[in-house]
Order: structure tokens, then C-alpha cells, then sequence
């Protein structure tokens, strides 16, 4: 999770993550956790997939609601199982790197985190996934240096407001994801699960009751790229 120490603050439509300037640093990174818009949209994300049990029945229950996703896929898993991050881009869903085997960064030198980042995105491009344009970092724990190399590569960096896992794990589902749901606002993103080493049964019982009830509020499921165009073209700029 993010830091205590981060900020989080409105800018230009995009509410944003703040990282601390590193020594000898100029100028500061600009993490997006959730869209400032008027418009009833919300962008659901799934973290540590592909996994062979829980993706195909995400992948199922999405596509019978027609909500697309956005994808933060392990390369390591993707070269395992590339059909189902082929099967999430033929169903509408968008996909993004989330590092060839789920480090934790900030614990890395810069030309491991380097790596890390590059491998992930060819392993989705290697197994007929387009460039990822998105990234998140495992565990969402990320700085400067994390950022810049993300945007050396091409990548933003996506983290979250809400997390279903949070809400559902350690309380009844249908109670966890109402109280989820009344804290969703215009232009969240929220973190789901559909891999690790976790067992995402809660995850995939919750999923339909947050779908139903989200759409009976009047919101709108759209990828995280769809959700960042809602933005001004200054909210869409580093």
C-alpha cells in the first residue's frame, strides 16, 4: 500500500500520488490513484494474474456482464499461460506490466528494477499483447526513481483508491462489498486480484455483487486508459 507519507492531491482532473523528491533530484512524479470526473465511471483492475484457476472464471464473469478490465499481469506467468492474457484482450479488456516476477522494487538497484520492468512488457509483447502503455508496481510500493524508469519505457503508473480484497477478505462478502460500494466516487480505480499465492474465492464471489450493484448506481465499467481520457490533456501528462 502507499505510504502514510505520501500525499495524495488533485491536479488537473487526476488525483495524484506525491513521491518525496530523492536527494539530487529535480521536479516530482505524478502517480494517478484515481480520476477527478462528473462522469459515473468507474475502472476495474486485477493485479498478479494470469493465474490458471481464478483468471478463467474473472475472464467468464466479466464477459457476461460485458465489463472490460484492465489486466496488471506478472511476465513470468504470462509466458506460462499466454492464452488467457490473449483471451482478456480478445473479451474488450485492456492489459499492463506488473514486473516479470513480483519484486518488491524499492528493494532493488535501479538496473534490476530496469529489468524487471522490461521483461514484463516483453512478455507481453512476445505473446501477441500490445506495448503496455500502463504499469503498477507489485504491492503498489514505488518512488521516484520507480517512476521515472516506468516513464523511460513508455509506461504510467497506475496504483488505486479501493480495494476489493480489503472490503471482502476478513468479513462477510455481501457485507464487504456494500460498504465498498458506498465509498466508490466518480472515476475510482479499484484493485481486485486474480492471482498470487491467495486464495481469490471471496474475490470471485464478490465480483458480480459488486458489478450489480455498482450498475444499479449508474456506473459505467471502462479500462483504466478509457478512464484517463475522461481527463482534460493536461490530466493525461507526467
Amino acid at each position: 500500500m502507499v505510504s502514510a507519507a505520501v500525499a495524495l492531491l488533485l491536479l488537473a482532473g487526476v488525483v495524484a500520488v506525491r513521491h518525496p523528491v530523492a536527494a539530487g533530484a529535480s521536479g516530482q512524479s505524478l502517480v494517478v490513484a484515481r480520476v477527478e470526473t462528473t462522469k459515473r465511471v468507474v475502472a476495474l483492475t486485477f493485479d498478479d494474474g494470469p493465474h490458471p484457476l481464478w483468471t478463467p472464471v474473472v475472464q467468464e464473469r466479466l464477459a457476461a456482464e460485458h465489463v472490460p478490465a484492465t489486466f496488471f499481469l506478472i511476465g513470468h506467468d504470462v509466458v506460462r499461460r499466454p492464452d488467457l492474457m490473449r483471451n482478456e484482450l480478445a473479451n474488450g479488456s485492456e492489459v499492463g506490466d506488473h514486473t516479470f516476477r513480483h519484486p518488491i522494487l524499492t528493494r532493488l538497484r535501479a538496473d534490476k528494477v530496469r529489468a524487471e520492468l522490461v521483461a514484463g512488457r516483453e512478455a507481453i509483447t512476445d505473446n501477441g499483447g500490445p506495448r503496455p502503455t500502463l504499469f503498477r508496481p507489485p504491492y503498489g510500493k514505488t518512488n521516484e526513481a520507480i517512476d521515472a524508469a516506468a516513464r523511460a519505457e513508455g509506461m504510467r503508473t497506475i496504483l488505486w483508491d479501493l480495494s476489493l480484497e480489503h472490503f471482502v477478505d476478513h468479513v462477510a462478502v455481501a457485507k464487504g462489498v456494500a460498504k465498498l460500494v458506498d465509498q466508490v466516487r466518480p472515476g475510482s480505480i479499484i484493485l481486485a486480484h486474480d492471482g498470487g499465492k491467495s486464495d481469490r474465492s471471496r474475490t470471485l464471489q464478490a465480483l458480480p455483487l459488486l458489478i450489480a450493484q455498482l450498475k444499479a448506481r449508474g456506473y459505467r465499467f471502462v479500462t483504466v486508459t478509457q478512464l484517463l481520457s475522461d481527463g482534460t490533456a493536461e490530466a493525461n501528462r507526467t
